[in-house]
């Protein structure tokens, strides 16, 4: 919309009510006035009933234990939400009440005479009040009217009847989120209400309806296309649109045209503009991301109309053919400026089950956890949102290419697209509405039809499926030259399947570890294109535990054996797993640390393996990187409270511009078998020499056999430099490590077992880690604290994946680059670490740590105060151990 005055509308209230009461009003049999269900509360707009509710004492913190099953109530009711405006609209303007996310259906009333009713989350509405606010003003000078202000109601109606992840995707009837209804990373725990912003927009005659920025690069020489198109209130005149673009604070292209309105209704107009050798945008690890910032504005007889502000970049971009694909492999591999990039790629689902309370400074933490962790593309998957707007500035800003989906995922019985005329009339708006919006995005990348969709024999549906051409012409018409994949994964296999090689081009699964010889034999032999969805389970850390489990519930237990455990990760059950690995888990904080061991392992050898393949394999996405609620276990690599698991920093080692990785076969070695594994380098960067070193070591610090060289590596590519090989007998330790490292990059620290069975028993049975630690820099930066601390080993043991923790500070708010580092005893590693000072609540109910108020980072939760508390307490901790020593 335009924004030349732009409102938000934030003071609500809401009421709830039994399905179709608001409507009647008085009962028809006394005649007396319907009560509601709930007294008037406050509501925050955008958020959610239910966390409104918990505000004000209706529910018990959702996320809490299995208090969501007693909430289920809330989305069976209709939600009347009420707020005041008080705009008097001056000579020449017109006044569009604007909702960007209404959900699900909604019946909008202004001093109680109904504006439209509105079905669907992703599509904004409008609606011109000009003509009500101007009324609403004579009667007041009349004194027909005693308020001044006009009165705005929307009544939402109960969620409607959805299938959560298991049903039939044919009888998908709906274009509302379908995790919500219950997925395997999250309860049943619907929301209805305001989703995004409502806002009034105030213009002359002509308002901007939208714009589509269409970039391009030709030889340094940068092209900007900018079609708009605007509506107008009165019956013609002309107007006239003049464009620019700044690069900072400097103008470098302008441009104006015309629109000629030959009747009241809409009008385009299209204006190029050049600039001279822009800078190029590059993903994330490649390059940077200059953006450049586009202002259009319309006027009539000089006087400004509308106005409209946004951000693009120059860069081109081509989906391109594997190395060694045939013609009947469908395009994977992405090539930016001339430039193949290989995907370090991460799947992203919702990031709170209660999608409207996700702030703007969430999603910048989370986007920056992502360009942190090196990821260069994110899916944004089907089951979920199309997301918030500043997610994809986010995104733009960060180098983070966007792997699009619209709202269609499979449901297990069936995976067929619907094909049902209604819902295809939803999702056609849907896709309408996200095309003409996130086009825009210089880190859009691709579309996609959905999740998981398929044929009746279960193949992956193509472009012949009619529900699918339907979205490849739309993609055609609003986004012209931009790329779609029909589904993912693509297929023509569904699943990687080593018994059907040449078959795997674009594949899921699987997300579990495959055992110690298994897993790494279905990734050594793989032949996937493209791996867009796959991940290892694993456990959140004991101190997100304790924030949504009872304390006799934090045991070691199953999701058999504990409903509790079920409530939160019914799927990702990992003690069977991880007890056979690693023997009889006593201690909840043993299971959790080997479960997070498993799937650390897991992850980081399926990236690399795949990323040995590059560009016979395109990339990797895994997943998931996020989850909406919190789980006991699940395959997020960041918990729900934003704490990165062990998994996340070993993605982050596996997907850096350059990498050292090493190739084996199996984890557990008997006496008389050879080790043997393979080194190889990784350089997605210009071409250069990369020194190396491997070593095989004890705990104690022994060094078993060393080897290292200098390699000579092209820019964006791969090379094995060494084929390592060491004897298993006697004299091998139980436990050794193979510790590889490139000069001036962390190191690669890789764990094998010769003992019997429980193979990595030893590792939880490591004498106490003797850390030291000192605070040897410190500095301020704005907002953020920096500091840097050297972290000693004085021990005689190796100290196993020591990190650091912070008390008293929100995960989001922490960061320690280098946690999960293995030291060698006698060694020092530098520990670089940076937060946000944690803030005193300012009101008791912000000191409740209600996952809803603070934990889902609430504008309150993350400290919008100024007073700081004292420097928190920064600990360091190994595997099996307890608290670093502090000086």
């Amino acid at each position: 919309m335009g924004n030349p005055v732009m409102m938000k509308l934030q003071q609500w209230e809401v009421k709830g009510y039994y399905p179709h009461v608001p409507h009647l009003g008085n009962s028809m049999e006394t005649g007396g006035g319907l009560q509601g269900l709930t007294d008037w509360i406050p509501a925050t707009v955008p958020g959610s009933v239910h966390a409104d509710l918990q505000r004000a004492g209706w529910i018990e913190d959702p996320y809490y234990g299995m208090n969501s099953l007693k909430c289920e109530w809330v989305e069976n009711r209709w939600w009347l939400y009420s707020t005041t405006l008080n705009y008097k609209p001056g000579a020449g303007e017109r006044v569009h009440l604007c909702f960007k996310g209404l959900d699900y259906k909604a019946h909008i009333y202004l001093d109680y005479q109904l504006l439209g009713v509105h079905e669907g989350m992703f599509g904004a509405v409008s609606y011109d009040i000009t003509e009500r606010l101007l009324t609403r003003q004579r009667e007041c000078e009349s004194g027909e009217a005693e308020e001044s202000a006009s009165l705005l109601r929307v009544l939402f109606e109960h969620a409607p009847d959805e299938m959560g992840q298991i049903g039939y995707t044919s009888r998908t009837s709906t274009q509302k989120s379908r995790f919500a209804y219950k997925w395997d990373f999250s309860t049943r725990l619907v929301p209805v209400g305001f989703w995004d912003e409502v806002c009034l927009c105030v213009t002359g005659q002509a308002a901007i309806d939208e714009v589509h920025l269409q970039p391009t690069v030709d030889r340094r020489e940068g092209r900007l296309q900018v079609t708009s198109h605007i509506r107008t209130g009165e019956a013609s005149g002309v107007y006239r649109c003049h464009a620019e673009v700044w690069d900072g604070e400097t103008k470098v292209a302008e441009a104006s045209g015309d629109y000629d309105v030959a009747a009241a209704g809409m009008a385009a107009s299209t204006i190029a503009l050049q600039i001279a050798e822009p800078q190029l945008w590059y993903p994330n690890g490649v390059g940077a991301q200059p953006l450049y910032r586009v202002v259009l504005t319309v006027t009539e007889n000089g006087i400004c109309s509308d106005r409209w502000e946004g951000m693009t970049g120059f860069r081109s971009l081509r989906w391109i053919s594997n190395e060694g694909a045939g013609a009947d492999v469908l395009p994977y591999t992405v090539e930016v400026n001339g430039e193949r990039v290989y995907i370090k790629g991460v799947n992203l689902p919702p990031i709170d089950q209660q999608y409207g309370t996700v702030t703007p400074q969430r999603y910048e933490q989370m986007v920056s956890l992502m360009k942190e962790a090196n990821i260069n593309l994110v899916r944004v998957w089907g089951g979920g949102l199309i997301e918030k707007q500043v997610f994809y500035e986010c995104c733009d800003r960060a180098g983070i290419l966007v792997w699009q989906e619209f709202i269609q995922s499979s449901s297990g019985i069936d995976n067929v697209p619907s094909q049902h005329p209604r819902f295809l009339e939803l999702l056609t708006h849907t896709a309408i509405s996200a095309l003409k919006v996130k086009r825009n995005h210089i880190s859009l990348a691709c579309w996609s039809g959905g999740n998981e969709l398929t044929d009746a024999a279960g193949v992956p549906a193509t472009y012949e499926d009619a529900n699918l051409a339907m979205l490849q012409r739309l993609v055609e018409q609003y986004h012209p030259g931009a790329y779609f994949l029909p589904t993912s994964a693509s297929g023509p296999n569904e699943f990687l399947n080593l018994e059907q090689p040449g078959r795997n081009h674009d594949v899921h699964g699987p997300w579990k570890y495959g055992g110690h010889e298994g897993h790494y034999e279905l990734y050594n032999r793989s032949d996937s294109r493209l791996h867009s969805e796959f991940g290892v389970d694993g456990c959140c850390s004991m101190a997100s535990m304790r924030r949504f489990l009872p304390e006799q519930e934090l045991r070691v237990t199953s999701m058999r054996d504990s409903v509790m455990w079920r409530h939160h990760g019914e799927w990702w059950d990992t003690l069977e797993r991880d007890t056979e690995l690693f023997g009889p888990l006593e201690r909840l904080e043993d299971y959790i640390q080997a479960s997070q061991w498993t799937q650390a392992e897991g992850i980081r050898y399926a990236l690399e393996a795949n990323r040995r393949r590059q560009f016979s394999n395109s990339g990797s996405i895994i997943w998931q990187f996020n989850e909406p609620f919190p789980n006991a276990s699940c395959t997020s690599v960041v918990d729900y409270y934003g704490e990165p698991k062990m998994a996340y920093y070993w993605l982050r080692k596996a997907y850096a511009p350059r990498h050292i990785s090493l190739a084996y076969d199996k984890l557990v070695y008997a006496q008389g078998e050879s080790w043997t594994a393979a080194c190889y380098l990784h350089n997605s960067l210009e071409a250069c020499a990369m020194e190396w070193r491997a070593e095989g070591l004890s705990l104690s610090g022994e060094v078993l056999w060393s080897q290292q060289g200098n390699a000579q590596l092209e820019a964006n590519s791969c090379r094995k430099v060494a084929e390592l090989r060491m004897n298993v007998d006697g004299n091998t330790p139980e436990i050794f490590l193979v510790r590889l490292q490139l000069a001036g990059e962390e190191a690669n620290v890789y764990l094998f077992s010769t003992r019997r069975n429980p193979w990595l028993a030893p590792l939880l049975e490591q004498p106490e880690a003797r850390l030291s630690a000192v605070l040897i820099d410190s500095c301020e930066q704005g907002s953020q604290a920096k500091r840097r601390y050297a972290v000693t080993n004085e021990g005689e043991r190796a100290a196993l994946y020591v990190k650091a923790e912070a008390s008293g500070i929100a995960p989001l708010d922490f960061r320690s680059r280098h946690n999960y580092t293995v030291i060698m005893p006698g060694e020092t590693v530098y520990f670089d670490i940076e937060y946000k000072p944690s803030q005193p609540p300012a009101s008791a109910d912000e000191a409740g740590g209600a996952a809803a108020v603070e934990d889902t980072g609430s504008e309150e939760g993350i400290g919008s105060g100024e007073a700081i508390r004292s420097e928190p307490e920064i600990v360091f901790t190994a595997m099996g151990s307890s608290r670093a020593l502090l000086r």
